[in-house]
């Protein structure tokens, strides 16, 4: 009798402790639930629990991406709530970063800049480009991390930036930073349908015909070959194995199809990934049908 009061008294001990973070539990509040107001509530209450630096560091970064997605809803005229909250982000991943450096923090962190130069426009989104390439391609080359992700970035910035003199953007570069954010993204638990649209738009932009991508193509092999620093590298991954590499959505080889060919081939393969989750979100609802408006523009053209 004695024994059996001593281990409920250690059993309800145990259960009056605050429980432990679980990183899992707010990456399924943000990912599959996009329960974003949630997730901060769990992040923040957790933290005054963290056991140690590692972990509170663990909690920061996911507060800046959270915090992120969040100020991303407010109204675009509302600009000093967006600079507040896009500032609160990088705020968290700074903080996260002075605890301990990871791949993850950098990535939030560059996020967060390239949010705020939006904000406050043209020049200033420029003055933030170079200090925001500077930490992706510290995320993917110091840590190693071939972050999706991070490579999504890299190719926004690529795609949406002016060529030299006045930036480096580079369509290229961009086409073959998003071929390898789809190449390393996570096909379990996302559908990843913002990725493709990305790289159809891309694509559709530049417009190579087939026999003009074949060539370029080939070009790309022999730098691809050439560089082993990895965001020098991913700047020829699409031509990695010149007009023959397949990509994983198609049985053709790139050097066979046109870029505009390619564009709708993404569309659809997108929207047939739709149709395999039985329960979508509602962002995931209006990405598709996005998809399926843009690729009925390309074919109607």
């Amino acid at each position: 009798m004695k024994k059996f009061a001593v281990a409920m008294a250690m059993l309800l001990a145990m259960l009056s402790l605050p429980a432990a973070f679980d990183a899992s539990i707010s990456d399924n509040l943000f990912y599959h639930q996009e329960a974003y107001e949630e997730d901060l509530d769990y992040l923040l209450s957790s933290y005054d629990e963290a056991e140690n630096d590692s972990e509170r560091a663990a909690i920061l970064w996911r507060l800046s991406r959270t915090t992120l997605y969040i100020t991303d809803a407010i109204p675009e005229e509302q600009k000093d709530a967006r600079l507040d909250g896009y500032g609160e982000s990088q705020k968290y991943a700074e903080e996260s970063l002075s605890l301990e450096e990871s791949a993850d923090a950098y990535h939030w962190q560059a996020s967060a800049i390239g949010r705020i130069g939006q904000v406050n426009g043209p020049l200033n989104s420029l003055s933030k480009a170079k200090p925001m390439r500077a930490l992706i391609e510290k995320v993917q080359n110091d840590f190693n991390a071939d972050m999706s992700d991070a490579w999504y970035v890299l190719s926004l910035l690529y795609d949406q930036l002016p060529g030299a003199p006045l930036s480096f953007g580079n369509d290229n570069f961009a086409i073959s930073y998003i071929r390898r954010c789809i190449d390393t993204q996570d096909n379990i638990n996302r559908l990843n349908l913002t990725n493709y649209l990305e790289l159809a738009q891309q694509l559709h932009n530049r417009g190579w015909s087939a026999s003009k991508r074949a060539k370029e193509l080939d070009k790309m092999e022999k730098k691809y070959a050439a560089e082993s620093v990895p965001t020098e590298k991913m700047k020829y991954y699409e031509g990695r194995d010149g007009q023959d590499t397949i990509p994983f959505y198609s049985t053709l080889p790139l050097g066979d199809f046109s870029d505009e060919q390619e564009a709708v081939m993404l569309c659809q393969y997108a929207l047939a990934v739709y149709q395999t989750k039985s329960d979508p979100l509602p962002s995931e609802t209006e990405r598709a049908a996005e998809i399926e408006s843009y690729m009925n523009s390309l074919l109607n053209q």
